[in-house]
């Protein structure tokens, strides 16, 4: 195992849920959710628990990105140890968890000469981030040990992948105001459920709807296939573990032997999206 250069992902990555926890050349840094009057660190409710909470109150939590004193105490034990970094975060667009990154990146550098810490803004969330950290790892132990070049990768794989993903739910999108409350109404009187994209500059848009929750499946499964031959893919959910088996199941058999990771997609994001969430995530060839 090459030890030189290590991986730091944010727990919006759903790492914990792999083997790759236990990597010692991968670390996590965890946002935190807050209800009401307690907070946690990302990962140590279930979803269960924290939908039970929303509930039972009304109210959804809220969310904070990892905390200054925690990227920095990572960033400096690893480069002490001599080690080279690649932190890959959730996106930019979803989180100020890059930015704050960045910062302590230029603040650690600044104060160790030689230290090499670079970070990558993922423009996605959930699993395909560890896809990102397991590839990096791998092009690692295939002898690469090109800061500029493991970089270049990275962001690589970010521009060839793509986030589709939709909500069994609009209540939370209402109650997070990023709906209205006629929109909300509207759409579950008819039982409409929008397939939403997440775009290169991390805006949200309306890839579809349907009708059905049995549609929107297959129909999310159908506009990951459309633009081009799939590298891999990645499947995340929130409590909706029998869906998203369907879901990797039927990518599987159209893309038979390709690198793919199913993952429930973590508190951070569900709190904002409800349970039932699907995520569909796909890496296209270069």
């Amino acid at each position: 195992m090459k030890d030189n250069i290590h991986i730091i992902l944010d727990s919006v990555s759903a790492v914990q849920e792999t083997e790759y926890l236990n990597d010692p050349r991968i670390h996590v840094v965890r946002l935190t959710v807050q209800h009401g009057t307690e907070e946690w660190f990302d990962g140590d409710k279930s979803l269960e628990e924290m939908f039970a909470m929303v509930d039972k109150t009304g109210k959804l939590p809220h969310t904070s990105q990892p905390p200054l004193g925690d990227i920095l105490d990572v960033y400096n034990g690893l480069v002490s140890q001599g080690k080279k970094v690649i932190f890959i975060t959730v996106a930019s667009a979803l989180s100020g968890t890059y930015q704050t990154a960045c910062m302590a990146a230029e603040q650690v550098m600044k104060e160790h000469v030689g230290a090499d810490i670079r970070v990558i803004d993922s423009k996605t969330a959930a699993a395909p981030i560890i896809g990102f950290a397991i590839k990096l790892l791998r092009k690692i132990e295939d002898g690469c040990e090109d800061m500029d070049e493991l970089e270049r990768y990275g962001n690589d794989l970010v521009a060839r992948t793509e986030t589709y993903f939709s909500v069994n739910t609009l209540e939370y999108l209402r109650k997070g105001g990023r709906i209205g409350k006629a929109s909300a109404l509207i759409g579950s009187i008819l039982g409409i459920r929008p397939i939403l994209h997440l775009d290169r500059d991390g805006k949200v848009e309306v890839a579809d709807k349907c009708r059905s929750r049995k549609k929107v499946l297959k129909r999310i499964v159908e506009i990951a296939q459309d633009e081009g031959e799939l590298e891999s893919f990645y499947v995340s959910n929130a409590v909706a573990e029998e869906d998203a088996s369907c879901v990797a199941m039927e990518l599987q058999e159209k893309n038979p032997g390709i690198p793919s990771l199913k993952t429930s997609i973590g508190t951070v994001l569900s709190s904002h999206l409800g349970p039932g969430v699907i995520g569909v995530f796909v890496t296209r060839k270069a």
